[in-house]
């Protein structure tokens, strides 16, 4: 599986509930070394394009950081491990 197959796909939870569609993955590396899914960052009602601005870590203008977080106020990061990729 690619990630372009995850972005934007509909996310639900173990009971079927949708959570929203999946906007972004976030990684990080097994004890092997090998590339693993740690969660995924979830949009409820729309999708949703991330541009780098909803990072904390990245610095930007006062304006541009109210936009974004504005944009994105719905946006939660769902531990992979909790999400269905298919209605149970």
């Amino acid at each position: 599986m690619r990630a372009s197959d995850l972005l934007g796909a509909t996310a639900y939870d173990a009971e079927g509930r949708r959570l929203g569609r999946i906007a972004d993955l976030i990684a990080g590396v097994d004890p092997a070394g090998a590339p693993v899914i740690r969660a995924v960052l979830v949009a409820p009602n729309r999708r949703v394009r991330l541009l780098g601005y909803e990072r904390d870590e990245m610095s930007r203008p006062w304006l541009i950081d109210r936009i974004a977080r504005w944009v994105h106020r719905d946006l939660r990061e769902v531990s992979w491990d909790d999400v269905r990729l298919t209605r149970t």
